[in-house]
C-alpha cells in the first residue's frame, strides 16, 4: 500500500499542527509549476476585514502565515493572533487606511503588553509576528511603514493628528503621545500639556505645537528627565513649534526644537 505524503507525516508521530503545516508547505514543491525552485510557499489569506468597534473578545482571528487586512474602517479595529507556540512566526500587512489594534489569544502577550491592551499597527505596514516562548509574541514593523504611490521608495512612522493639549497642564494627566509624530492642534491655554511614553534606548519622538496660539508643556513619564531640567519637569513648546525627543539611554530624551 502506498501512503500518501500526509499519511507518511503522521506515522512519524508528529503532532497535528506540525503535521498539517509541513503537508502545506511541502505541497507546493511537488508540482515546479506553483512554485519557483527551492521556495517554499506558506498559507496566506487576502482581504480581511478587521473587526468594527475593536476589542480582544471579538477581533477578527488570523488564520494563515501571511495575512493581508484590507479593511481598517476605523483607528482601533481589530485582528487576533492564533495561540501563540515556540517557532512559530507570522507576516501581517495592514493595507487598510486606518492603524488597527492587534491582540495575542487568550493571555498572550504582545512585546510584554498587557493582555487586553494589544498593540497598534500602523495603517500601510507589514509586521513580523514571533513568538520564542509560548504566551509572548514580539515583532517587528510596528511604528514604521511603506508609502503607497511616490514609485513606493519611502518609509513611512506612526502618526496621529489633531491630538489636544490636556486642559490645566500637570504630568499626571497630560495627553499621552502614543505615535512616533504627534501634532497636536488644540492648546486652549498656556501650560496645557502631553505626556512622552516610557522611553527606551533608541526611541525617537516628534511632536508638533500646531496650536494657533499658547505654549504646551511636554512632561517625560513619571521618574524621567527631559535634557537637564530634572526628574518630570517639562519642556515648553511654542505655538507652530515643533519639537524632537531622542533617547540615548532608558530614562533621560534629549530635545531639539524648530527655529
Amino acid at each position: 500500500m502506498t501512503l500518501t505524503r500526509k499519511d507518511n507525516l503522521v506515522h512519524l508521530g508528529l503532532p497535528a499542527h506540525l503535521t498539517n503545516e509541513l503537508e502545506t508547505q511541502v505541497a507546493p514543491l511537488a508540482d515546479p509549476r506553483l512554485t519557483a525552485p527551492n521556495l517554499i510557499q506558506e498559507t496566506a489569506a487576502d482581504g480581511v476585514v478587521a473587526h468594527a468597534g475593536g476589542g480582544q473578545a471579538n477581533a477578527t482571528p488570523i488564520t494563515t502565515q501571511t495575512t493581508r487586512v484590507t479593511t481598517v474602517a476605523t483607528p482601533g479595529d481589530s485582528i487576533v493572533l492564533p495561540a501563540s507556540q515556540p517557532g512559530l512566526e507570522l507576516i501581517v500587512i495592514n493595507h487598510g487606511v486606518n492603524p488597527m489594534q492587534v491582540y495575542g489569544l487568550g493571555s498572550d502577550t504582545i512585546n510584554d503588553v498587557a493582555v487586553a491592551t494589544g498593540v497598534s499597527q500602523m495603517q500601510g505596514s507589514v509586521v513580523i509576528y514571533t513568538c520564542v516562548t509560548a504566551g509572548a509574541w514580539y515583532t517587528e514593523g510596528l511604528a514604521t511603514g511603506y508609502a503607497t504611490g511616490n514609485g513606493g521608495a519611502f518609509q513611512t512612522f506612526s502618526s496621529i493628528d489633531n491630538l489636544t493639549a490636556h486642559a490645566g497642564g500637570g504630568q499626571a494627566l497630560g495627553t499621552a503621545l502614543t505615535a512616533m509624530q504627534n501634532r497636536i492642534t488644540t492648546v486652549a491655554s498656556a501650560g496645557d500639556s502631553v505626556k512622552l511614553p516610557p522611553s527606551a534606548t533608541g526611541m525617537s519622538l516628534t511632536v508638533i505645537n500646531a496650536a494657533a496660539a499658547n505654549n504646551m508643556n511636554v512632561f517625560p513619564a513619571s521618574g524621567e528627565s527631559i535634557d537637564a531640567l530634572g526628574a518630570n519637569a517639562a519642556r515648553a513648546i511654542a505655538a507652530n513649534k515643533t519639537c524632537e525627543f531622542f533617547c540615548v539611554t532608558a530614562g533621560q530624551w534629549h530635545s531639539l526644537i524648530s527655529a
